[in-house]
């Protein structure tokens, strides 16, 4: 929240008390135009009208001030971002960018080209090593506290574009931290074309990509994740077996590390079936799943050959063999349920 100053009650007294006096001067000369009986009383009383009329004239000037005040602030706020938005007429390299004619540039700083928050380019340019069709920079202001200098950027893809062995989808935002000196030096995410593959099954297109520098915890152990995937709302990827929509924990080698989600389809593992919408979570090692937690959900419960079946208010942990290994309540093995607002 941004705090801003608010007016004092003397400030607003006499605003109000002008507004109405500018009102009451209205209504007189209004009247005195209309009404015979107001124009004969005026000519008799031309003193008196004279100085009623002064008097409400001075209390409407602090009114009238106040609009003129708002009125220039806001023609000179659109001539100040009139000046920051340009329209280059030639070709020019700003930034690190060889950016064409036509291209259009949102500045922070007046008659500063290096200090473009946007720009928007005619035909697809190359900057930060892609293909972009256009660009948003985040920027700081300096130690010195002098420029403007970028920290984050986010730039539109022109077509499908390789980065880090994936397929990035064109006219879709990819994001970076950037240097003191503006290159990338830390491309974190984009949105993934169709062509990625998980484990040897496709990924669904428009999968939400983010690089990780793995997942620390609170015992000091950090998963060897590289790259997090969230499936987009209603897709869903095969994940060592079980169909699952969520998201998957990726190494460098692009194996999974963990995955979390509910499952799209039916699911059994060792002597228990689980449905659709069963909350889980697998753990794996060089890529094999070497840990599952499963949860049911509503009135789904799971089938066990060999015992009861398992609700909601259960969750199942079992191993790669899918010999059951502990049966507890789904907040202590991580799954938490919402509860509604009344």
């Amino acid at each position: 929240m941004i705090p801003v100053a608010s007016f004092s009650p003397l400030f607003l007294g006499l605003l109000t008390l002008s507004m109405l006096a500018g009102a009451a001067l209205a209504l007189f000369w209004l009247t005195v135009r209309l009404h015979p009986r107001a124009r004969r009383w005026r000519q008799r009383h031309r003193r008196a009208a004279m100085w009623l009329s002064a008097g409400l004239g001075v209390l409407f000037v602090p009114y009238v001030a106040w609009q003129a005040l708002g009125l220039w602030a806001l023609v000179s706020g659109v001539r100040q971002q009139a000046a920051l938005q340009v329209t280059l007429e030639a070709p020019a390299r700003v930034a690190g960018i060889d950016m064409p004619a036509g291209s259009k540039l949102v500045l922070k700083e007046k008659d500063r080209l290096e200090s473009f928050e946007r720009a928007a380019f005619p035909t697809p340019v190359s900057a930060y090593g892609f293909q972009a069709s256009a660009v948003r920079r985040f920027l700081y202001l300096g130690e010195e506290g002098r420029h403007y200098y970028p920290q984050r950027l986010r730039m539109t893809l022109a077509g499908d574009q390789a980065w880090g062995g994936w397929h990035c989808a064109g006219d879709q935002p990819l994001t970076a931290d950037l240097d003191r000196d503006g290159t990338p030096e830390w491309v974190s995410g984009c949105v993934l074309a169709a062509g990625n593959r998980l484990d040897g099954a496709p990924l669904p297109a428009a999968s939400a990509l983010r690089a990780s520098q793995g997942t620390m915890y609170a015992n000091g152990h950090r998963d060897p994740d590289r790259w997090l995937v969230d499936m987009p709302k209603g897709e869903a990827v095969p994940v060592a077996g079980a169909v699952l929509q969520g998201r998957v924990y990726l190494d460098a080698e692009h194996r999974p590390v963990r995955a979390e989600g509910t499952l799209d389809e039916a699911f059994a593992l060792g002597t228990l079936s689980y449905p659709e919408g069963t909350r889980l979570r697998v753990r794996f090692k060089a890529g094999r799943p070497v840990s599952w937690w499963f949860n049911p959900v509503g009135d789904r419960a799971a089938r066990r050959d060999d015992g009861t079946p398992v609700g909601a208010d259960q969750a199942v942990h079992q191993d790669q063999e899918g010999r059951v290994l502990d049966i507890t309540a789904p907040q202590n093995a991580g799954f938490f349920q919402a509860t509604p607002l009344r």
